[in-house]
């Protein structure tokens, strides 16, 4: 075994704890972890930051009880137990190797969920169960440093932006936009409030894009649907300004107008929103 010293400097200098020789996988942690990281691009990982803080507020949105603090140290335990099959050198591609070599047994899970899908020279890899595709997330001895530093900052960070929030004076309403994308703001406070009461939430309660993966697509059955029982006041065809349109009434939404362009599959949303939609206009 080779140790990733500079690793476990960073941890020992950020985190002020001492590396135990053995760490145990846990599989909530590993989606959260995993999920952090996939919010953020492959090549900056030294930003990593803002990845966990998005997928801690999501959350907090759909009412999680942990704090910031058992986040960060969950998270941290994973990068701690994937620094072990780093350091071990040992290579594995199937279900047995992991759970021989890695104490590693793959879950049978529903749903949104990384699990570990290969171990070879180029680092650690994850599947994602839905939509079945391997995540761009490969955890190597190099980036498993940038993501530790950047996984430091995110409490601190985390807890100045929520007390910067809390002595704002000013509070925005989400309300008061001046978008003219529905025939009536009543008619859009209901369309909005579909997307918070659905079972997986895309708002949170205080009407906030909560930006999880295939959310966006959620967004696009959403607007189609709105269009097509015309509760939408200007059904223009230029995509960019559909999408600005959007975005003006919902806060936190990062959205290209290219997502316009075509239906998405987006099978966790598009039954249950169409069919609340329906409902709006009966």
């Amino acid at each position: 075994m080779q140790y990733n010293e500079e690793f476990r400097k960073v941890v020992k200098e950020k985190f002020k704890v001492d590396i135990r020789e053995n760490y145990l996988p846990d599989q909530t942690y590993i989606y959260l972890l995993i999920a952090s990281l996939n919010r953020v691009e492959a090549n900056s990982y030294s930003q990593s930051q803002a990845g966990f803080i998005s997928e801690y507020k999501y959350l907090e949105g759909i009412g999680t009880l942990q704090s910031i603090k058992e986040f960060v140290d969950g998270c941290l335990n994973q990068l701690l137990w994937i620094d072990t099959i780093l350091e071990s050198g040992k290579l594995a591609r199937t279900e047995e190797e992991f759970k021989e070599e890695f104490n590693y047994e793959t879950p049978i899970m529903l749903g949104d969920s990384w699990t570990l899908n290969k171990v070879t020279k180029k680092g650690v890899f994850f599947h994602g169960a839905e939509p079945f595709q391997d995540s761009r997330v490969i955890i190597n001895s190099e980036n498993i440093i940038e993501i530790t530093i950047a996984l430091s900052k995110v409490e601190q960070q985390y807890t100045a932006k929520k007390n910067e929030q809390a002595k704002s004076v000013v509070i925005s309403d989400p309300k008061a936009n001046d978008s003219s994308l529905f025939i009536s703001k009543e008619l859009e406070t209901k369309c909005l409030n579909i997307l918070k009461k659905i079972d997986h939430p895309i708002l949170n309660v205080d009407g906030n894009f909560m930006n999880k993966f295939g959310m966006k697509g959620g967004i696009v059955v959403w607007y189609d649907k709105c269009l097509s029982l015309h509760f939408i006041s200007n059904n223009s065809r230029n995509r960019d300004k559909i999408a600005k349109e959007v975005m003006k009434i919902i806060p936190d939404l990062s959205i290209d107008g290219s997502s316009f362009h075509k239906s998405p599959d987006a099978k966790k949303y598009k039954e249950e929103i169409e069919q609340k939609l329906s409902q709006v206009s009966q």
